[in-house]
């Protein structure tokens, strides 16, 4: 469901749980903002990085990363130092940049967004 323009790429969302599944190769975020509630998964994940979890965690933006800019070599620098899943090459890499707390870099397949209330 929408891509990550939709949601206004989250940004001021708070994050509450963060779920990887083996079976699916799936990093799965769980935000909420007021009444709402959206859980982002990164499917076909192979690599991830986080960084600053704390108990407070808002997102400033999540953005999939255009290869070649400066963003995304910098992201597969930080991306090389996690041991890898499988041995496939997932084709995207997204960021969550923070406002506050945890900051992201994720390899993936495709996104799934999905939406509901509180």
């Amino acid at each position: 469901m929408g891509d990550l323009k939709t949601f206004n790429h989250f940004h001021d969302w708070y994050i509450d749980t963060f779920h990887v599944s083996k079976e699916r190769e799936t990093l799965t975020l769980g935000l909420y903002l007021q009444d709402r509630r959206a859980s982002v998964s990164f499917v076909g994940m192979n690599r991830c990085v986080l960084e600053n979890l704390g108990l407070q965690n808002i997102v400033y933006g999540i953005e999939v990363l255009e290869p070649g800019t400066p963003r995304y070599e910098k992201a597969q620098r930080i991306l090389a130092r996690a041991e890898r899943w499988t041995d496939n090459k997932p084709g995207k890499v997204a960021q969550l940049f923070s406002t506050c707390g945890a900051e992201l870099i994720v390899e993936f397949d495709s996104l799934e967004i999905e939406l509901s209330t509180i």
